[in-house]
């Protein structure tokens, strides 16, 4: 993934979009776990504590990291607007 791709992502990424979808739904699978590899994202996946089984994707969250915040700062280019 190219940086500009990277920032076009971290700029916007939220746990739902403004029309309720989950980023799960939104981005490809491949470019989170690239992200969440780089230390760009924070994906939380919560487990049952009492069974330990995981919760299903829709009840996972992300947030964008300081490293992932000094990108996009650091590219204004690239961000949508």
């Amino acid at each position: 993934m190219t940086t500009e791709q990277k920032v076009s992502i971290l700029a916007v990424i939220t746990t739902n979009s403004d029309a309720g979808r989950h980023f799960t739904e939104v981005y490809a699978a491949d470019d989170l776990r690239e992200l969440e590899q780089e230390c760009l994202i924070v994906v939380t996946r919560p487990v049952h504590e009492a069974t330990g089984i995981a919760y299903s994707q829709e009840h996972w969250a992300v947030r964008v990291t300081q490293d992932g915040i000094d990108l996009v700062e650091a590219h204004p280019e690239y961000c949508p607007e």
